[in-house]
């Protein structure tokens, strides 16, 4: 039944939105724009890879950090979470540090017509005494609030208004726009209303064990009948 919806809807695959917070690498914030390269340039070679379901969703670049939001399917999104976890271990790429807020699977539809890249030179100076006075779940909730009323307010503009609307996020709709504090002080704390890509990871490359209740049972049973 799953299938055959989404042969309906001329989808491919299942389709999943993931949204993330990182750091930058110090060699990539002399020149954030070089961060929306780096994404287009492996996106474009994950197609070529695994065909599929296409990227979509916006990547919002600050001077030291981005929020980044995508819909794909499970294995496009594991590929790049395997290449942010090889950054962070590596330095080979732009991030540094990073948090997944959330991974909502089997959307009914994409928010982000295409995917897209804005840099946003606003500039937080006290970033580092940002004092959080809500639950660290709210303020996910709250980050992830901001990314779907950005998404539904750019599907809103007329595709020849679309540009301009993107040049002039931080003028229009500021209130949409995830706090550089907030993201700062998210990447600085363990907490189980996020997780990391390695946590993400190990869900699927680990494998998954199993144990029977007779091998929790000592003295082991012996069986009084041969196996046949």
């Amino acid at each position: 039944m799953v299938e055959e919806k989404y042969r309906q809807q001329n989808k491919k695959n299942l389709l999943h939105r993931y949204v993330y917070v990182a750091e930058i690498q110090e060699e990539y914030q002399g020149n954030v724009g070089d961060v929306g390269d780096y994404y287009e340039k492996l996106f474009k070679n994950l197609s070529n890879l695994y065909g599929g379901e296409g990227i979509t969703g916006l990547l919002l670049v600050y001077p030291k950090h981005y929020a980044h939001i995508l819909e794909s399917s499970t294995e496009m999104i594991t590929e790049i979470t395997r290449d942010i976890q090889r950054n962070a271990e590596h330095g080979n790429g732009p991030v540094k540090n990073a948090k997944i807020l959330v991974i909502s699977h089997d959307i009914p539809q994409r928010l982000y017509g295409q995917w897209s890249c804005r840099v946003l030179d606003i500039r937080a100076p006290k970033m580092d005494q940002y004092e959080a006075t809500d639950d660290t779940d709210k303020l996910v909730i709250d980050m992830l609030r901001q990314t779907l009323q950005l998404g539904s307010y750019l599907a809103k503009q007329p595709k020849l208004n679309l540009k301009n609307a993107m040049d002039s996020l931080h003028e229009k709709v500021p209130q949409f726009l995830p706090q550089q504090e907030v993201i700062n002080f998210l990447l600085g704390i363990d907490d189980n209303s996020m997780s990391t890509p390695r946590q993400y990871l190990d869900k699927y490359e680990k494998p998954f064990e199993v144990v029977l209740d007779g091998e929790l049972t000592w003295p082991i049973p012996v069986r009084l009948f041969p196996y046949h």
